[in-house]
């Protein structure tokens, strides 16, 4: 299923070209120790100095978007990968690969 609305940066490096800065690291981490918390994330991103909030709001947000579950677990919410990077990595190539050959055919 091709989402409704999809990003694509074709300047930026790694996971950020389908995703914002924050959303690629914050995904790196999920798939790297499978388990994240809000408290977890910001340990590893320490040098990126992100508020707490800030933290909570996008994985919240990746949650939304179905690319982290989130379950509560006493106080804390953990967030785990939906899919493994390979799969997702592999589905937003197909998207743009499927979306250059139906719209720019003679140009490939």
């Amino acid at each position: 299923m091709i989402p409704r609305k999809f990003y694509f940066d074709p300047a930026a490096e790694g996971l950020a070209v389908f995703m914002g800065q924050t959303e690629a690291a914050l995904m790196e981490l999920a798939w790297r120790y499978e388990k994240l918390t809000v408290k977890k994330a910001l340990f590893h991103l320490d040098k990126q100095r992100l508020a707490y909030t800030t933290v909570m709001t996008v994985l919240s947000r990746l949650a939304d978007k179905g690319m982290l579950v989130k379950k509560k677990e006493g106080r804390n919410y953990i967030y785990r990968p939906a899919l493994d990077r390979d799969r997702f990595i592999k589905e937003k190539v197909m998207v743009v690969a499927d979306c250059l050959k139906k719209n720019f055919k003679a140009a490939l």
